[in-house]
């Protein structure tokens, strides 16, 4: 039995929010749905949702309890409306070995661009995760940059700005990560972030210091900063439908899509 937590709504939530993401993927998996303080008395599967439930992921990984992990999706996330949400098992991010995927689900994303690589530019994106995320890992977000700049000094005099996470308004409407990185960019360099992906996928190199989505496609030192790995298109396509296999629409929760492809 999947026991779906439903968190309190604190503040005004979107309409994606905890109790419809609880609610959606319980119809699909046939789930029960109740609150954390119910569910840490168990040791049954959970479903989580969100960095806000970064307590909950900790308590399964030191109890070795198998959870479903729910937030944003990867691909086709410019869009007004969430309609992509990666659902990952026992941790936040997908970082499996990539598994030979058909086309099909990357095919039906809209709203995605995928870029030829980019002439080598001049400045670098250092793109910190949100203070939640870094939660997960312990690890505190000025330090991170501090520590990130320290290092990336020893090897590299190129400009760099620091790009903290925006709301979500402000990410496909003004400023944008794309146009961001089209503006002579030389890598971006994160822990965590999914803008790992869409550096990627925008024909930019990326370093990925912690579990990333993006680890297969990018960097993994400060070091590499002057010879920056960056996938053949074959690679990067494989890459991409890979990670089409880890995100779902809410009608694919409900359906139980998303449980028979996750669990085949």
């Amino acid at each position: 039995m999947i026991e779906c937590v439903n968190r309190k709504i604190q503040r005004k939530e979107p309409k994606d929010n905890m109790n419809t993401m609880a609610t959606n993927f319980a119809k699909g998996c046939s789930g029960t749905i109740m609150s954390w303080e119910e569910a840490k008395q168990t040791n049954n599967t959970k479903m989580i949702w969100g960095a806000g439930m970064i307590p909950a992921v900790k308590d399964c990984w030191e109890r070795n309890i198998d959870f479903y992990y729910i937030d944003n999706g990867y691909l086709g996330m410019n869009t007004s409306k969430k309609l992509w949400f990666r659902i990952i098992k026992n941790h936040s991010h997908d970082i499996r070995p990539i598994i030979d995927r058909p086309a099909d689900r990357l095919n039906r994303i809209q709203n995605m661009t995928i870029k030829p690589r980019a002439r080598k530019g001049r400045r670098i994106i250092i793109a910190p995760p949100s203070p939640k995320s870094f939660g997960l890992f312990d690890i505190n977000q000025e330090e991170w940059i501090n520590n990130t700049i320290k290092e990336l000094r020893q090897y590299t005099n190129r400009h760099y700005d620091i790009r903290l996470k925006r709301n979500r308004q402000e990410r496909i409407n003004e400023d944008t990560l794309e146009e961001d990185l089209a503006n002579d960019c030389h890598c971006l360099i994160t822990y965590n972030s999914v803008a790992a992906v869409e550096s990627v996928m925008n024909g930019v190199p990326a370093i990925t210091l912690g579990p990333n989505a993006a680890n297969h496609v990018t960097s993994r030192k400060l070091s590499e900063v002057n010879d920056l790995y960056f996938p053949t298109e074959q690679e990067r396509m494989a890459w991409l439908k890979h990670l089409s296999y880890s995100q779902f629409t809410h009608r694919e929760m409900i359906d139980g899509t998303a449980m028979e492809i996750l669990c085949s």
